[in-house]
């Protein structure tokens, strides 16, 4: 068995993903392709090649490296900045590119890493969660994705006594999600829309398993008292305000407390142009502060602390 994970990103001194001071840390690989995921490159189970144009600063030292010539000038300029263009269809992601470019425009999401590396980042932190309140974050990508690594890695935090979270969307097997849901001491469960049909369109998956999951969880009321809902608000998808109260009821009737409304955000397309795909939405705006006051005030009449 191959004892590492393979990990988008390590966040340190997080404090937007649990209580205090967090570390945080992005598992690679989701079974979900959300129209509007704001992580992309968070999606494969493979490292990645991305390429930011903003930071390139056309030295071009990355079309020499390139063994597979998939590297040119760009014919556009965009900002100012020619850059350069990646042919995905020869790029073989050796990564050498990576190596060569000072700046940072291109760069590998992924890297392999074993519990014990990842703890001995967590380890150097676990000051600053005594002080604070705070503790690590397992985040995607989803952590089902690599259930076993997950597992491992959330045991040996909980053996030092580490407050964890969980950020899950519940599209997993269900034992390992027990498990996972046993161990950690906050859930971030994602539910996107109630609607089987709709969930297929704009996720890729049905939300069978996912619901099913949530409600097996809740047979044990400590695990409920563990999990918070988040609702990504996606304007004309699911953040119309019945789609919002119906989700509300169900999770209330599962003896979950709390719900967090998450605005869309309008920066998501920007990372879609580092993986060289289009942004399946293309442009909307979030709502206003009205719309989402108006949803939180609304939530909030059937009992639920909203945040």
């Amino acid at each position: 068995m191959d004892d590492r994970g393979l990990v988008l990103d390590i966040d340190r001194f997080a404090t937007h993903d649990g209580p205090g001071i967090r570390t945080v840390i992005f598992m690679k690989g989701c079974m979900l392709r959300c129209l509007w995921c704001h992580s992309p490159e968070s999606q494969r189970l493979r490292p990645e090649l991305l390429y930011q144009r903003s930071r390139c600063r056309e030295c071009y030292q990355c079309i020499q490296a390139c063994p597979e010539g998939s590297i040119t000038t760009d014919n556009e300029i965009v900002s100012e900045i020619r850059g350069i263009k990646v042919n995905r269809g020869l790029c073989r992601e050796c990564f050498s590119c990576t190596q060569v470019c000072f700046t940072k425009a291109l760069r590998t999401a992924g890297a392999y890493k074993t519990v014990d590396e990842i703890m001995n980042i967590i380890e150097q932190d676990i000051p600053f969660y005594r002080n604070s309140g705070g503790g690590v974050t397992i985040s995607g990508g989803e952590p089902l994705f690599q259930a076993d690594f997950v597992l491992r890695l959330i045991r040996q935090c909980h053996r030092k006594e580490i407050h964890i979270a969980l950020e899950t969307t519940g599209y997993g097997e269900y034992n390992k999600l027990e498990e996972m849901a046993n161990l950690v001491d906050l859930i971030f469960y994602d539910i996107k829309l109630m609607d089987s049909n709709l969930h297929r369109k704009y996720t890729g998956k049905s939300n069978e398993l996912i619901l099913n999951n949530l409600k097996a969880l809740c047979i044990d009321s400590k695990i409920a008292d563990k999990i918070l809902i988040r609702i990504p608000c996606i304007p004309n998808i699911n953040d119309a305000p019945e789609q919002i109260i119906e989700t509300a009821n169900f999770v209330l009737g599962l003896g979950i407390k709390r719900i967090e409304l998450l605005p869309y955000n309008v920066m998501a397309h920007s990372k879609y142009e580092w993986v060289d795909r289009p942004y399946p939405l293309g442009e909307i705006e979030s709502r206003s502060q009205d719309h989402y006051r108006d949803l939180k005030d609304m939530v909030a009449r059937t009992g639920i602390d909203v945040i």
